[in-house]
């Protein structure tokens, strides 16, 4: 199972840069997605009407999508020990965030990897890939 950063897992159900690169790392594996994911990918195309960048029927679409890879399974829903997780957190915060300048949510999405062991994290963010890489996730660039 291989875990996507929010924005990388926004990227397969609505069109930016860099979403055909994504597909091709991500074709035929099955990807993870956790409550963190589901809130932060809601929250982007909800940000994306409030900005006027996407209509109605293209947030629907990319909601859609998302659950018909649900349900296909796709996107795996696996059980997420969240005590230990935040725990983990906080530890990679406190070893690596004043030499990184890791943002929060970063280092928690690499925590549940880590917890999840992923086979690969994918992100297109610079300091979260460091970070990744930093604690042993196999960490392509997009």
């Amino acid at each position: 199972m291989i875990y996507l950063d929010t924005g990388c897992l926004l990227k397969l159900y609505y069109p930016e840069p860099e979403s055909a690169k994504v597909a091709r790392l991500v074709a035929a594996q099955v990807i993870a997605l956790g409550l963190l994911h589901e809130i932060e990918f809601s929250n982007a195309i909800e940000h994306k009407l409030f900005r006027k960048e996407a209509t109605l029927d293209q947030a629907r679409l990319a909601n859609a999508l998302l659950e018909k890879d649900v349900r296909g399974g796709v996107l795996h829903r696996p059980a997420i020990a969240w005590e230990e997780v935040l725990a983990d957190a906080r530890l990679l915060a406190r070893t690596h965030t004043r030499t990184i300048g890791c943002r929060s949510l970063d280092v928690v999405h690499c925590a549940i990897a880590r917890h999840l062991s992923a086979t690969s994290f994918i992100t297109t963010d610079r300091r979260q890939r460091r970070l990744a890489r930093a604690i042993g996730l196999s960490c392509p660039v997009v």
